[in-house]
């Protein structure tokens, strides 16, 4: 009886063991993809965004600007609250979708729903640098 309880023992041990191993292996998930997509088309200023903003932008810039910000929906926001990140990247998406489907005054609400300062001080680790 002891035996067997000595090996029950052991078999726990281990089995915490392995489950504690487990949980150190997991990750925070990366805040590379938003960061990507952020160097990709938004930094600099002949950037993706501005010229869609500036309505210097052709269809098919206007569609990988949509996908864009499609990708950072489905993304979790690097700082604050996920509530506020879908808002922003939703009413992105609705103006951008506005302007592939060429309706009037598509432009000017792509530009007053991509704010980038009032993003990057709600969602950005360090605000806006």
């Amino acid at each position: 009886m002891r035996n067997g309880a000595g090996i029950i023992a052991v078999l726990l041990l281990l089995t915490g063991a392995s489950l504690d191993a487990q949980e150190k292996g997991k990750k925070a998930p990366s805040k590379k993809p938003v960061k990507e997509v952020m160097e990709r088309s938004f930094k600099d200023k002949g950037a993706l965004i501005f010229l869609v903003r500036d309505g210097e932008s052709t269809e098919a810039q206007n569609k990988k600007l949509l996908e864009e910000f499609k990708a950072l929906d489905g993304m979790q926001p690097p700082l604050g609250d996920v509530k506020g990140w879908k808002n922003r990247t939703g009413a992105a998406i609705a103006a951008l979708q506005e302007l592939v489907d060429k309706k009037p005054g598509a432009v000017e609400r792509v530009r007053s729903v991509t704010d980038c300062t009032g993003c990057h001080n709600a969602h950005r680790v360090g605000g806006n640098k």
